[in-house]
Formats: C-alpha cells, sequence, structure tokens
C-alpha cells in the first residue's frame, strides 16, 4: 500500500471545506482570465495534478474535454469515480494516472489549455515541470498555474498547529463536531507533510519558471483571489493571496 496520503486518504480530501472553497476559487479564477477562449466545442485541456477532479468538474461545461493527470492512484480512482457516477463520457473527461517526466507521454496529443491549481507547491522541480507542461501546448496554447503568494507577514501562520502546509486550515474555528474536526486535523497533517515550497512562490519566481521554459511569451501573474482565516494560536484573523500565472505558447 502507498504510503503518499494523496493515494491512502484520497477519498478525504473532499471532506475538507477548504480545499473545495479554493477549488471553486481557482476554477472561476481560470475561467475569468480566460473568458471567451474557452470553446466547448473546441476546447481541449490537461487538468495536472487533478485530485479528485475539483478543478476540472468546475471547467468541464467551458471545453470540450479533459485530460486529468495526477502520479497518486488514489486521486485518479477518486476521479474517474464521480466522471461515471455523473455518466460522463470518458472520451470528454477521464484521469490518468502518470508521472510526468521528460519526453512524450500522451502519444502525440497536444492541447489548447494546461492547468494547474495549488499543486506547484508539492513539486520539487517547478522549472522542469513548467517545461514538460508547455510542451503539451498547442501553437498559441495557455499553461494557467495558481498557488499561494508567499507573504514573509504571513508564510508561517497558515501552518501553525500543523505541519508546514498551507492546505491545513481547520484550526478549530470551524462549526464542526469535536470528532469530525480531529479527523480532518489528522488528513490534513498527512496531506502537510508532502509539501516542498513552504508558504507558496513570489509572483516574480514563477513568472521567470514560466520565462525559462523557452517556449511561453505573454507571461503574466497576477493576483488571483485572496482569503481570511482566523488563526487560533494567534487569535487574529489573517489575509493570503493566491497568484494566478498565464503564459501563451510561442508559435
Amino acid at each position: 500500500m502507498s504510503s503518499n496520503p494523496f493515494d491512502t486518504n484520497a477519498s478525504d480530501y473532499d471532506k475538507i471545506p477548504f480545499n473545495l472553497t479554493v477549488a471553486k476559487n481557482c476554477s472561476k479564477a481560470i475561467i475569468d482570465e480566460l473568458g471567451n477562449e474557452l470553446n466547448p466545442e473546441k476546447t481541449e485541456v490537461i487538468d495536472f495534478a487533478c485530485g479528485t477532479g475539483l478543478i476540472s468538474q468546475e471547467l468541464r461545461s467551458y471545453v470540450k474535454s479533459i485530460v486529468g493527470i495526477d502520479m497518486a492512484q488514489g486521486m485518479v480512482d477518486e476521479y474517474n469515480k464521480k466522471v461515471l457516477q455523473q455518466g460522463i463520457d470518458e472520451n470528454e473527461m477521464k484521469a490518468i494516472c502518470l508521472e510526468l517526466k521528460e519526453g512524450d507521454q500522451l502519444n502525440g496529443r497536444k492541447f489548447d489549455l494546461v492547468v494547474c491549481a495549488s499543486a506547484y507547491h508539492h513539486i520539487d522541480d517547478v522549472t522542469t515541470i513548467s517545461r514538460i507542461l508547455a510542451s503539451y501546448l498547442k501553437p498559441s496554447g495557455k499553461l494557467i498555474v495558481l498557488d499561494l503568494i508567499k507573504d514573509p507577514a504571513t508564510k508561517d501562520k497558515l501552518h501553525e498547529g500543523f505541519t508546514d502546509h498551507h492546505h491545513g486550515h481547520h484550526h478549530g474555528h470551524h462549526e464542526d463536531s469535536t470528532a469530525h474536526k480531529e479527523d480532518h486535523e489528522d488528513v490534513i497533517n498527512k496531506f502537510a507533510g508532502t509539501v516542498v515550497h513552504r508558504g507558496g512562490f513570489y509572483p516574480e519566481e514563477i513568472e521567470k519558471i514560466f520565462l525559462d521554459t523557452g517556449v511561453l511569451e505573454d507571461v503574466k501573474v497576477e493576483v488571483a483571489f485572496t482569503f481570511n482565516r482566523f488563526i487560533k494560536q494567534d487569535q487574529k484573523e489573517y489575509t493570503f493571496k493566491y497568484l494566478i500565472a498565464k503564459g501563451k505558447k510561442k508559435e
């Protein structure tokens, strides 16, 4: 049995309310950013590090097809279970378990859009993965990444009381029953152990990573949305920001 919590605790991921909230905000930011560029008849999408499909589910009605890619089989199974239960054709939406590496692993297929939300902080070499993701874009296709903006004033605040990870947001201020809350905290701790980039990224870091692929242009990094969290240890609320980064594949 895998010791990766994204495998072993995949069925718990959607039970954490904050994960659902962030996914909805990320999806809205993607849709707002691309607007009429999304075409239900034409737009083919990769949802990289797709997890249980929270982003894919929100984008589905705006695009022609989505291929979810995740290296955790547990997440892929949850993703595909939802698709099956909804009666969606797998040609429209399907996840595959794959660790993306250099070189084509998708039979030469290219995509109009590659999205990756709330996952870059788990990835050690984001420069390489950005180049790999860009390699699957059609000319003028878009790479969009969303993640937490690093802020020296707040970067450790969401991690207090948990391992160093910004998904660990159940700090006792929810109205969950105690037992229910502790279950979430245990699961969050497990997910938390897999973080690499503590506190997220500075916008200029992501901009440089996109430009360093050598194949992306018109690179833009902006604040996608903000959210407030009450931190129990400090007995005060802090504001955190998420970035959206967009780059276009050169012709």
